[in-house]
């Protein structure tokens, strides 16, 4: 959609179920999380050519480059400042994935793919269908929707340690980080 309100398709894609969009700082791609194939698509906003950029189209949770890497129900995506890295929150596998753009070589960032809510760094912290994710302006930290697990974390991009923000279990009381509680967070987004 235009700023004057012009509505076009850019592309299509028969297959797949698409959840997360990012878009490049200078507009002339955009991202894709494909829920039902299990890939993370590249679209070229002037032709509107679509690439596959990472997964194999199997669930899985495999680091990888490009096909090689797996997916399991990939949902949020977020863009680094400079457009070098695509994050992603693996709903399926409970993890939070990190995409070169470059070449497609992906990465667990963080969680070991067992559901919980244990915080921690990397791999030993554990998420319940993280969904939502966005990106500090800074570029420094990830903020995700641990959607079943009730809770908002924060992910640092560089020592990888996990917190949790707001959430301690299903509910909807008001209150200070921990002492708040949250239902099936989804979205998530960023104030400049």
């Amino acid at each position: 959609v235009s700023a004057a309100g012009r509505v076009r398709t850019v592309a299509t894609c028969e297959e797949g179920g698409f959840f997360g969009l990012a878009i490049s700082p200078d507009g002339s791609m955009l991202f894709e999380a494909d829920f039902d194939t299990h890939k993370i698509r590249r679209v070229e906003v002037a032709t509107g050519a679509v690439t596959a950029i990472a997964g194999s189209g199997e669930n899985g949770d495999a680091d990888g480059v490009g096909d090689a890497a797996q997916f399991c129900s990939p949902v949020g995506l977020a863009l680094s400042p400079d457009g070098r890295a695509l994050f992603v929150a693996d709903c399926g596998s409970d993890k939070v994935r990190r995409v070169e753009v470059l070449n497609g070589a992906v990465t667990t960032l963080a969680g070991c793919g067992r559901r919980g809510g244990t915080d921690g760094a990397g791999n030993t912290a554990r998420f319940h269908a993280p969904i939502g994710i966005a990106m500090s302006p800074d570029g420094s930290a990830l903020f995700v929707t641990d959607f079943s697990g009730h809770k908002i974390r924060r992910v640092e991009v560089v020592g990888r340690a996990v917190t949790t923000l707001a959430g301690k279990g299903w509910g909807s009381a008001d209150g200070v980080s921990k002492s708040a509680q949250l239902s099936f967070p989804g979205g998530v987004a960023m104030s400049a």
